[in-house]
């Protein structure tokens, strides 16, 4: 049973601890976020021009810490509906690939980059929350055919898994300057994303933005936490804090690239973040389907048009 989740502490002191503990492990999330300085851009802009996993390695490992997570806390990883058919999930993936291609940034980055004060990456959100609001509007509530499982592996092989990769990152891939950050920041996000989702059943960081129609309290405090906690990390970093002036063609890229990211994830459903820390620690073949042609369809136009994508911490 679901000891954490808001449905059991539904009145009194215990709603409000509830409440407390989901901001509190938004600004988490949102800190870590731009800590790690992770994103599937970067990552796939790393591998395909510097010739460096490291990044995609430690994408797998907040998978893991998100798992672990899930297993710790006796819950299981739930999709909030049932996965598209392949050829709808396949087109689906690929769309979203071309959307974070134009914005520039996958959902977490994107959140990273606000918090460096790159506000255009407000609009990315905006498109994402048009297209959802949209398909609300439209077809009423959505999510009504929730997928669940447990990690298909039990604990300890979790931990194994986790650790090889860790020393795989560590010795192989010569990440050790940016090691610990990176190890602190898919820690963070695995096991934070982990025990809110199972406080509030319907987050992703993607759905969060849509979660806002039907979930309206839980949705906006993940947001405005989540963000807050990415703009105190790069204060704490830079020891300082400019808002950028977006210009015309940035507010058209991120608007657009959100609209692809949107659509694709009305569609497979969820996006990159939901594929992390929700699919494959359910250990859902489609997740794994989904994000390699995520990565596939951006490293061709990463190959073929280049990327400005890079780490900023």
């Amino acid at each position: 049973m679901n000891v954490l989740s808001l449905s059991t502490v539904a009145t009194g002191a215990g709603l409000w601890l509830a409440i407390a503990m989901i901001g509190g492990l938004s600004f988490v999330l949102g800190f870590a976020m731009n800590h790690g300085s992770i994103c599937t851009v970067i990552a796939t802009t790393e591998l395909i021009e510097q010739k460096r996993p490291a990044r995609f390695v430690a994408l797998v490992e907040c998978a893991l810490w998100a798992a672990i997570g899930y297993t710790v806390l006796g819950a299981s990883p739930t999709m909030q509906d049932v996965w598209a058919p392949v050829i709808y999930l396949a087109a689906a993936a690929c769309v979203f690939g071309v959307g974070i291609y134009v914005n520039g940034a996958c959902i977490f980055g994107s959140v990273g980059h606000f918090g460096n004060g790159d506000i255009d990456f407000g609009f990315t959100f905006l498109g994402v929350f048009a297209v959802l609001c949209f398909a609300f509007l439209i077809g009423g509530e959505v999510n009504q055919m929730p997928v669940s499982a447990a990690p298909p592996i039990g604990l300890q092989l979790l931990i194994l898994a986790l650790a090889a990769l860790l020393v795989v990152r560590f010795s192989v891939f010569n990440s050790g300057k940016n090691f610990q950050r990176l190890t602190l920041a898919m820690c963070a996000i695995g096991m934070t994303s982990a025990v809110i989702s199972v406080l509030a059943p319907r987050f992703s960081i993607t759905t969060t933005i849509g979660a806002i129609l039907s979930i309206p309290v839980a949705g906006i405090l993940i947001f405005i936490c989540m963000f807050g906690g990415s703009l105190v990390s790069a204060r704490l970093r830079n020891r300082r804090f400019v808002l950028k002036r977006p210009t015309r063609l940035d507010i058209i890229r991120r608007m657009l690239g959100g609209l692809l990211m949107g659509l694709g994830a009305l569609l497979i459903p969820g996006g990159n973040d939901t594929l992390l820390l929700v699919g494959f620690p359910m250990g859902a073949w489609q997740a794994v389907l989904a994000y390699l042609l995520i990565v596939a369809t951006l490293a061709l136009l990463i190959a073929r048009f280049g990327s400005a994508a890079r780490s900023w911490s």
